[in-house]
């Protein structure tokens, strides 16, 4: 029985570059050439050229293929090159080619296994490179094959595009076309055209940009060597899985190419904003921070930033309750902070008391035990609220906040808060009530910065201080200077807690084991979300990391470039998820509550009682619906009655409805009897 032969394509299937376009290596070329005075023109002009130069080429060679030195030949009516200077100028391509090629994982294990395996494999190039040159390409990428052949179409005068190259292999390898198999990426050169000739053949396309990778190395308003080799390193990160369970495999390529860019972004950000502050030391808070420290390290080991960033274990429930001095209005409004679920239990919870220690107030305002556990009217919440604020209560919660207090201040010195090196906050948002609790514990403990707590924030929607020497400082979006549809997008909050969640608990306060203080975790595991697939998600999310920050330095990047890149990819991601990414992420379950005594799904399919509840009461099944990914997942027949303008019209009957029968019982109230 024949050996069968494994063809591989060489560019783009074996090899990918770094680029996002192969011909945005020529725009670097050019960039090149003119910083060394061999060309004037400008680096897009050039690329142009080069392209150019390789269209006429080929027009002017009888079979179509060309080899680099008949390109270059083109220029000699343009430039006034010596003949030493062509041949530098195309050795200089050459070596950008080198530098910007990478091995393509997949493809390179099945070569190796197969290598193992004593199998035959060849390879198949169309390209204009001499064949010594992609042999070394593949050879330092290790994806070359001991004993195997490569066939080039510029040294034989054959293409896989025109279909010849392949009968031309089938001869020298004396083989039939149902004995070869051949991989690659092309619609044209690697399917179609092998397929008519009856070789076997494997479609890889995972090299190909997707959606998030083409918008950004399309955008014109961002500057080419930064949206190409973004949108390659994205590519890049996502080419590196090691998935095999289809759900994790979307969430590593929705990190690599979306998530993954917009957190990069924010860390970056913080990294220059403390440098440029004279801040020595970001403290990434706990739970939002542990994937935003993970990215810091990176950037600050490849970047050579000298600022110590750190992990702290901190949370609303472990510093809100700490610094409570007083019980207020604006303590009350956190207190009872209006989510879908809340009860009794739920409360104290917040502010660390047990239910029991109050239960003679509670009972005179007609909460027995049995109702300790259950959801509360609107009217309950504010019966307990009145209940909140009786000084028998706020006694015992002030009492209480005193004890959890001095723990959190010898946490913080223990974490060397009080050191006097210039330090910042770094969290995700979204009105700095916790910074505001975090200022409040560091004045009690006598160690507030002169200068106020630096804050850096993904997004704020308004700013909550200690002092008015506080400052937080937003990146996406601010509430007090909104910015293009920043503000509709920042409406799914949970999807942006979804990006920063992590694989340990909430920090629910903090205790003393010998002269160590210990953050005391809600559970050790987050085991929900650890199983939903987090993990994959971080790891991309470092990776795209080490990528990103391997082939560009932080010099070639600003905050704006950043913030423009992640305007495109919220865009696409928060408003039109595929159904893969629908279902994926939508399923992740979120806790409305620092308690988390409710899970959610960030974005469920709706029933028809979901849309009956909507259209007769406006409401959805909780408050931190991710709405049009909800819209994905739903029966496509039900969908009507979600769509945004039948939303917007039973709402205005709602709201007409509700007008109307007011004024008929004013009416009836105003008529005499």
């Amino acid at each position: 029985m024949k050996q069968k032969v494994n063809s591989f394509d060489v560019f783009e299937t074996a090899i990918v570059r770094i680029w996002a376009k192969p011909t945005d290596l020529f725009w670097e070329l050019g960039n090149q050439l003119k910083q060394e005075g061999l060309i004037q023109v400008s680096p897009e002009s050039w690329q142009q050229m080069r392209i150019d130069a390789e269209t006429n080429a080929r027009k002017a060679s009888p079979k179509g293929e060309v080899t680099l030195e008949e390109i270059y030949k083109q220029f000699l009516s343009y430039f006034n090159w010596s003949t030493e200077q062509l041949k530098q100028i195309m050795e200089k391509e050459i070596v950008l080619e080198t530098a910007s090629l990478r091995p393509v994982p997949k493809i390179q294990q099945k070569i190796q296994s197969l290598q193992k395996q004593n199998a035959r494999i060849i390879y198949m190039s169309d390209m204009y490179l001499p064949k010594n040159v992609i042999h070394d390409f593949l050879v330092k990428n290790n994806t070359w094959a001991k004993e195997s052949e490569l066939y080039v179409s510029s040294e034989i005068g054959a293409s896989k595009a025109t279909g010849e190259l392949f009968p031309y292999c089938l001869k020298q390898e004396s083989i039939k076309a149902n004995d070869l198999i051949h991989i690659g990426d092309n619609l044209n050169s690697d399917i179609k055209k092998p397929k008519k000739q009856g070789v076997k053949v494997e479609p890889f396309t995972q090299t190909h940009l997707n959606r998030y990778e083409q918008l950004l190395a399309d955008e014109q308003s961002l500057p080419l060597r930064f949206r190409s080799l973004l949108a390659g390193m994205s590519r890049l990160t996502r080419l590196q899985s090691e998935q095999t369970d289809f759900h994790k495999q979307v969430i590593w390529d929705t990190t690599s190419s979306a998530i993954a860019p917009i957190l990069f972004g924010f860390v970056y950000s913080c990294l220059q904003s403390a440098q440029k502050r004279g801040i020595k030391r970001l403290y990434f808070v706990a739970r939002d921070g542990q994937i935003l420290h993970k990215i810091a390290q990176v950037i600050c080991r490849n970047w050579n930033y000298d600022i110590d960033c750190r992990y702290l274990y901190g949370s609303r429930q472990a510093w809100n309750a700490p610094a409570l001095q007083e019980i207020g209005e604006t303590e009350l409004t956190w207190i009872f902070n209006n989510t879908t679920f809340l009860s009794i239990d739920t409360v104290c919870e917040r502010v660390n008391i047990q239910p029991q220690k109050i239960q003679d107030v509670l009972n005179r305002y007609g909460f027995d035990k049995a109702k300790w556990n259950l959801n509360l009217d609107n009217e309950e919440r504010s019966r307990l609220k009145r209940a909140f604020a009786e000084k028998e209560v706020v006694d015992i919660i002030l009492a209480t906040a005193t004890t959890y207090r001095e723990k959190a201040i010898g946490y913080f010195r223990q974490e060397e808060l009080d050191d006097g090196l210039p330090f910042a906050i770094v969290d995700v948002g979204w009105t700095g009530s916790s910074l505001r609790s975090f200022s409040k514990v560091l004045q009690s403990a006598g160690f507030y910065p002169q200068s106020g707590t630096h804050g850096f924030f993904f997004a704020l929607e308004k700013r909550l201080k200690a002092s008015a020497k506080d400052q937080l400082l937003a990146y996406f979006y601010d509430g007090e200077a909104p910015v293009g549809n920043r503000s509709n997008i920042c409406k799914y909050r949970c999807l942006f807690e979804l990006f920063v969640s992590a694989d340990h608990g909430g920090t629910k306060e903090y205790d003393r084991d010998g002269d160590r203080y210990l953050p005391v975790l809600r559970y050790q595991k987050n085991e929900v979300a650890i199983n939903w697939g987090l993990h994959v998600l971080h790891d991309a999310a470092v990776e795209f990391a080490n990528q990103f920050t391997s082939n560009l330095t932080s010099q070639e990047c600003s905050v704006d470039l950043f913030l423009k890149a992640t305007d495109i990819l919220m865009e696409e991601f928060v408003n039109n998820p595929s159904i893969q990414e629908a279902k994926t992420f939508g399923s992740f379950l979120m806790a409305e509550d620092q308690g988390e005594k409710i899970l959610y799904e960030l974005a469920p399919a709706y029933t028809l009682i979901d849309c009956i509840k909507l259209i007769t009461r406006g409401r959805h099944p909780h408050g931190n619906i991710w709405l049009p990914a909800s819209l994905a997942r739903t029966n496509p027949i039900l969908r009507i009655f979600l769509n945004s303008k039948a939303v917007s019209m039973t709402h205005n009957i709602r709201v007409l409805g509700s007008r109307l029968r007011r004024t008929i019982l004013s009416k009836q109230v105003s008529e005499p009897v």
